[in-house]
């Protein structure tokens, strides 16, 4: 009975280390064992049932709360919302259906997996080695992302990468020849960055707390990887949401630290943003900022990528208020690219929940958040539930603009640790 108390924390510790790996070793080694869709599909079936495992072990524990409880019913509730809209439509491509579902589901899978956890196992319960392999995986990230930059573009199509395979093996701006983006381990640029906004903020939170300077060497060694690697991702929506995820965790933790800095350098920080404003407008036209800044380089006989973002999100809310009930899941979003029919990318995360269940869905999404950040904001004295309140708004940012939530590595990093963060007060009640 212990052990088995005991796997679910384990296993959480093996998601955090495996998952923003998961593409490169499923890519990699399918080419030995064969059954590529096998590894593709292996995690997530894995997910599913350790998250059966772990809510029949807190019932058999006795280890239920109201707020597992309530876990648990919006985990149901939301999956069944997803099997009732793919009843009501059963012309749905069926392996897109599947596919959306998982996606969307497992954000609350991964939350009931963190809580769960920590209630099977208060007693022992360590938050350090969690810290280690979050950061360490972001440092191991980011270092082979910064490699890759400097490698020929097509080496990864020697360890399994390619479009006939389900991952690219280079990205570009605009898919322009010179411009080169890196993706490191993830599927994509944006994903990456992405990724590296809750390390990046612990990491910064680790440097201004005092410690050996073996420990300060090593955090800023990590600091400059992961900050060098979410600049050669040229994902704007990342580098923004950096901004947000560090300076808000900077201010939450250290507020009166921080208030002294923008009373000492307030104006000077407001003048050097406007003459900063000022040169990147005279500059707009420039090839540096039309490739790196603005990504609108094509010809003038084509629209730029900032068009089609504009474009996909009017015709994601064109489809909402024509089925203000759903269209189903899987017909939006990243899931939707397995229809041979053709894919719909709403380039909203929020547009694609409320395309594919209605209005009603997505006033279920939003409501389940707005509870979750609230409760995490009750705990802001703990500095990962600062970090995860930061990063959250940093997330809000980049789902406006892309399908942020639908990557694996970034979805079990943030909801998985938010869970954690959720159960925390049940170790300080034990202990006291």
């Amino acid at each position: 009975m212990q052990i088995a108390k005991r796997l679910p924390y384990y296993a959480g510790l093996i998601l955090l280390a495996y998952m923003p790996f998961h593409l490169f070793l499923a890519q990699s080694l399918s080419l030995i064992t064969g059954g590529l869709e096998v590894w593709k599909v292996a995690k997530d079936v894995l997910v599913g049932l350790l998250t059966l495992f772990v809510i029949c072990m807190v019932f058999i524990a006795r280890r239920t709360s109201r707020t597992f409880w309530l876990l648990g019913g919006l985990l149901v509730g939301y999956g069944l919302l997803h099997v009732a809209l793919w009843l009501v439509h059963r012309d749905i491509y069926a392996q897109s259906a599947i596919l959306g579902t998982v996606y969307n589901v497992r954000l609350l899978c991964f939350l009931v997996i963190g809580y769960g956890t920590v209630r099977l196992y208060p007693g022992m319960f360590q938050l350090r080695p969690i810290r280690m392999i979050v950061l360490s995986a972001a440092t191991l990230v980011a270092l082979l992302g910064v490699l890759q930059y400097f490698l020929p573009s097509d080496i990864l199509t020697h360890v399994g990468y390619g479009i006939e395979r389900g991952a690219r093996a280079s990205f570009s701006i605009d898919n322009a020849a010179g411009f080169t983006r890196i993706m490191s381990t993830l599927r994509d640029p944006n994903s990456l960055g992405a990724f590296l906004l809750v390390p990046m903020a612990m990491t910064v939170l680790a440097l201004l707390q005092k410690g050996s300077h073996y420990r300060q060497m090593v955090c800023s060694g990590a600091l400059a990887l992961m900050i060098l690697a979410l600049f050669m991702t040229f994902s704007r929506s990342a580098w923004m949401a950096a901004v947000v995820t560090v300076g808000l965790t900077i201010l939450w933790q250290y507020r009166d630290l921080a208030m002294v800095f923008v009373k000492r350098f307030g104006v000077l920080l407001v003048c050097l943003l406007i003459i900063g404003a000022g040169v990147a407008y005279s500059q707009r036209h420039s090839a540096f900022v039309t490739s790196y800044i603005t990504h609108s380089s094509q010809g003038s006989s084509d629209i730029d990528s900032n068009e089609y973002h504009w474009l996909f999100v009017k015709q994601g809310l064109d489809g909402i208020a024509q089925q203000p009930f759903g269209h189903g899941p899987g017909t939006a979003g990243l899931a939707s690219i397995q229809n041979p029919k053709g894919s719909f990318l709403t380039e909203n995360y929020y547009v694609q929940i409320g395309y594919e269940l209605g209005v009603f869905g997505l006033l279920f999404f939003v409501a389940m958040q707005v509870w979750l950040y609230i409760r995490l904001w009750r705990q802001r004295n703990d500095p990962l539930a600062v970090v995860l309140l930061a990063s959250f708004w940093g997330y809000v940012l980049m789902n406006m603009l892309l399908h942020t939530w639908s990557n694996e590595a970034v979805a079990c990093q943030w909801w998985l640790l938010a869970g954690i963060v959720l159960a925390l007060p049940t170790i300080a009640k034990k202990r006291a």
